[in-house]
């Protein structure tokens, strides 16, 4: 994306120098106030906005002037928590309630597993008697509470990159051999698409939505109430948030399965805007049944409900999108239970970058809010089996912006200043994961000392890491001030992106005869508020080398410019 140039620096401060006079007498002055704004064209180079720090040299007559990286595991280590997850696991599953084909009694073990990229994963293994009739969204669920429960489990002890499910020891595709199809087709295609992407057509799907259950022959939502919350209700917000910034920040048209109007959806007498996807995607493309009637054959009271989470990747699919988001809140037993995470196909590497950037800078962008600064994003994304992801041929990734189980969680989610940063955060993992950059958050690296000559303009170079937003915000705070001088500080605004360092102009107005040192902490602070830790650093302003145009009939000037990088 192309930034236009422009640059301008406001400076206020009050500054007292001195005139002397004959005879050993001085007057102090105070100059007041002053804004300086200055529009500065591009040329062959970028421009360097910089800030001159007030900085007055007073002469008197006589006297002075009054967030620990997991571990990784050792085998007695791995071997405690393994029997750890198993027992908890058990627990929860001797506690499920069982859905068709499935049999009571079922046997859970736990073991840590490593890919081919050397990435730990972990196995859950159940008894045969898990498997149940239809593969659907009840049993994704069921895996996913068990999935949730190992992560929350883990999260401050090992990064597990992805949870597998067998059944009597066989993969799910031993018993829903269509899935591997499936999988295998959307791989395929994924792989020949062109990635990282520019421009680019994005499907924003909301979670969930209304939909006719076949057993209690009624319209009902798929997620229960939980702390306000229905989340059948709560995604769209997020999915619409999400496209406006695609399209501000990464130029990028933003299409939604579900529909966003108000009207009544006249079979279930509810706004179109609160029913699944499914039924919207059918008026939008009733003779493109292979979209939303994927399972023609299903005869399960939840078939329309199967249906409609395959309709989003499906749609996609169509319409050639080249990336895809599932907004979704989390749900769990444990009301603890806490935290945004996200989740791709296993072994998709394309998903997997993607979703580790998404999380990345959502946590980037949730912390900088005062509010928010202890909100626990998960480090890395989990791969895993959803159709969601399974049926998309570009990369695909679920987001889970909290758990609406977690009373806490729940009215962050109901926030509309949390939704903007954990969708800034969403945008900015896709964009920088399309520009082929990883993972940097913003922070100061250095801040080399600085000397200069006195009455000359000294440079300060702000060495950054990360990606910020620019207009990005300087304030230069003294830390100390050597005695005989008057030191102030200031702020200013880099309008347009700058590649580091960032650099200010500094001037030390007056005479003194004796090098002076003087210590400053400068902090940044980027269009979205993410504002990292400043950083302390010294400059020396040397004597002249010379006396001329020293004389005490001079009056000490303030001034500021900007410095050209050819």
């Amino acid at each position: 994306m192309a930034f236009p140039h422009r640059w301008a620096a406001a400076i206020s401060a009050i500054s007292v120098v001195p005139i002397h006079f004959p005879g050993g007498q001085t007057m102090f002055v105070s100059f007041f106030p002053t804004s300086i704004r200055e529009v500065v064209p591009r040329h062959a180079g970028s421009w360097l906005v910089k800030l001159m720090l007030l900085m007055t040299l007073m002469i008197t007559v006589s006297g002075s002037t009054a967030a620990a990286a997991p571990a990784s595991l050792d085998k007695t280590r791995q071997a405690q928590l393994e029997a750890q997850l198993t027992g908890e696991l058990q627990r929860v599953v001797n506690a499920q309630r069982r859905i068709e084909g499935q049999g009571r009694d079922v046997a859970v073990s736990a073991r840590f597993v490593r890919d081919n990229r050397q990435q730990l994963g972990l196995v859950i293994d159940l008894s045969e008697t898990y498997v149940p009739r239809v593969f659907g969204a009840e049993m994704e669920d069921l895996e996913h509470e068990l999935s949730t429960v190992c992560h929350q489990l883990l999260r401050d002890i090992v990064v597990v990159r992805n949870v597998e499910f067998r059944y009597g020891g066989k993969d799910v595709y031993h018993y829903f051999p269509e899935q591997l199809e499936e999988d295998k087709q959307a791989r395929t295609v994924s792989a020949a698409s062109a990635w990282p992407m520019a421009a680019a057509t994005v499907v924003t799907a909301s979670g969930h939505g209304i939909y006719y259950h076949y057993g209690f022959k009624d319209w009902r939502a798929q997620r229960d109430p939980s702390n306000g919350i229905v989340e059948d209700f709560l995604t769209p917000n997020y999915a619409t948030e999400l496209s406006l910034w695609l399209s501000r920040r990464s130029e990028a048209a933003s299409h939604f399965p579900r529909s966003t109007s108000s009207d009544e959806h006249e079979p279930s007498s509810q706004p179109w805007s609160n029913v699944g996807a499914r039924y919207h995607l059918r008026a939008m493309y009733p003779d493109r049944p292979e979209i939303w009637h994927s399972l023609p054959n299903a005869s399960d009271n939840l078939r329309e409900r199967n249906e409609d989470i395959r309709s989003r990747p499906l749609f996609a699919n169509v319409i050639g999108a080249n990336a895809l988001f599932h907004m979704h809140t989390n749900a769990a037993n444990d009301a603890a239970a806490s935290g945004a995470s996200a989740f791709f196909q296993t072994g998709r590497v394309k998903d997997q970058q993607l979703a580790d950037n998404i999380l990345c800078y959502m946590k980037e962008l949730i912390q900088a809010k005062d509010s928010y600064k202890n909100y626990k994003v998960s480090s890395k994304a989990s791969g895993g089996n959803y159709a969601e992801n399974r049926l998309a041929t570009m990369p695909s990734v679920i987001i889970e912006a909290g758990f609406h189980t977690n009373p806490s969680d729940a009215a962050a989610l109901k926030d509309p200043v949390f939704r903007t940063a954990a969708m800034k955060g969403v945008e900015k993992g896709y964009r920088l994961t399309a520009e082929d950059k990883g993972c940097e958050p913003f922070k100061i690296d250095r801040i080399p000392d600085a000397s200069g000559m006195q009455n000359t303009y000294i440079p300060v170079e702000v060495h950054y890491q990360g990606y910020p937003q620019f207009a990005v915000t300087a304030k230069v705070e003294v830390v100390s001030c050597p005695s005989g001088w008057i030191c102030s500080g200031g702020e200013l605004e880099y309008l347009d992106q700058e590649d580091t360092p960032l650099v200010y102009e500094v001037m030390c107005n007056g005479i003194s005869w004796s090098p002076a040192t003087f210590r400053f902490k400068t902090s940044l602070s980027d269009l979205d508020g993410v504002s990292p830790a400043a950083v302390e650093h010294n400059m020396t302003c040397l004597p002249p080398g010379i006396r001329s145009n020293s004389g005490t009939d001079e009056r000490p000037s303030i001034s500021v410019r900007p410095q050209k990088t050819l």
